[in-house]
């Protein structure tokens, strides 16, 4: 099975299958002490309030055969640490399909800049510690008889993983929100990703129409410029800057994103103060922009002054704005995106 087997993160269409395998362990195993099966509302609330985290399926054929799952803790503090996740089909236990689900969850978490994993096991399943244990986890504790489920009290063994030392993981994700120019192909990868998610998948710009010539390898092309946002190593917000313009006209700042969740707390504003220091590093005297109609307020706090009518890109209301750092103003602009 594990050598046929496809992980990929899941999709809302996925909740049925997850509902599925979680309500089968609820009514006949003790991997969650739930007790109640999950409702379909219940599901899709639960998908809902997940956004941006981790959530895998394992795919053998077109089944869904396993789910795993990243889930943080409700205060701040715990903001490095997520507690791990993995059900499997019981018709498919012991193919290998749990270690697959766990090793890609650690790999995903060692993406997302964390710090320390948890795994919380009923004390009697040796598949599972040692799945774990295979991993890297390591015992941290065992916290006995605080489970009740199926008439019988169940003893709970705590696991733990460290993904890097802590001075490696402050280096390198640097707590707290952080803006860069993008610098390899790594940092472009993810800058792409916040924008898919609030351009494509909560805007509705199509695909093709938002990832464009100049999103290519940035040390290979000449003629833009990204910025990427991180919070605590996340990225969580982007724009570019497009230069090579005709002589006379400011370089262009446009695909500007921050993720739905984040907003708010001047993260954009940030992104943006770094591109516009860029732009005056190269030389420039402004920069312009296509503002979205709706976010014009944002642009014109930060300096820039409307010019011309709204004009429709993908089916969006913008506006030419201009922010001039000094000197003549820039030649007219057409119709069109950043």
């Amino acid at each position: 099975m594990a050598q046929g087997l496809t992980i990929r993160e899941a999709r809302a269409h996925d909740a049925p299958a997850i509902q599925r395998i979680y309500n089968r362990e609820i009514a006949e195993g003790v991997a969650t002490l739930d007790e109640w099966p999950w409702s379909d509302a219940r599901r899709r609330a639960w998908f809902e309030a997940r956004r941006g985290e981790l959530t895998l399926v394992a795919l053998g054929g077109d089944s869904v055969v396993g789910a795993a799952w990243l889930t943080p803790f409700d205060k701040s503090g715990y903001r490095f640490t997520r507690e791990a996740s993995v059900f499997v089909d019981r018709a498919h236990h012991r193919r290998g399909v749990g270690r697959r689900l766990a090793g890609a969850l650690v790999e995903g978490a060692r993406e997302r800049g964390l710090h320390a994993l948890l795994a919380r096991i009923e004390a009697n399943n040796a598949a599972s510690l040692g799945l774990f244990a295979a991993l890297g986890f390591e015992r941290s504790g065992l916290r006995r008889e605080v489970g009740y489920k199926h008439g019988r009290w169940i003893d709970i063994a705590e696991m733990q993983l460290l993904l890097q030392p802590a001075a490696e993981l402050e280096a390198r994700a640097a707590p707290g929100f952080r803006a860069a120019l993008v610098a390899d192909a790594v940092a472009l990868d993810e800058a792409l990703a916040v924008r898919r998610a609030v351009f494509v998948e909560e805007q509705g710009v199509p695909e093709d129409e938002e990832i464009d010539r100049y999103d290519g390898d940035p040390a290979a092309i000449a003629d833009a410029v990204h910025a990427l946002g991180r919070l605590d190593g996340r990225p969580v917000a982007t724009a570019r800057l497009l230069l090579g313009q005709p002589a006379g006209e400011y370089p262009h700042v446009g695909r500007v994103a921050v993720l739905a969740a984040m907003r708010g707390r001047g993260y954009g504003a940030a992104i943006m103060r770094l591109l516009h220091e860029e732009a005056r590093r190269r030389g420039h005297s402004g920069v312009t922009l296509a503002a979205q109609e709706h976010a014009a307020g944002f642009y014109s706090r930060l300096g820039y002054a409307a010019r011309g009518g709204l004009f429709l890109d993908a089916g969006i209301e913008h506006r030419w704005m201009d922010f001039a750092f000094g000197g003549e103003p820039p030649a007219a602009a057409p119709g069109g995106s950043p």
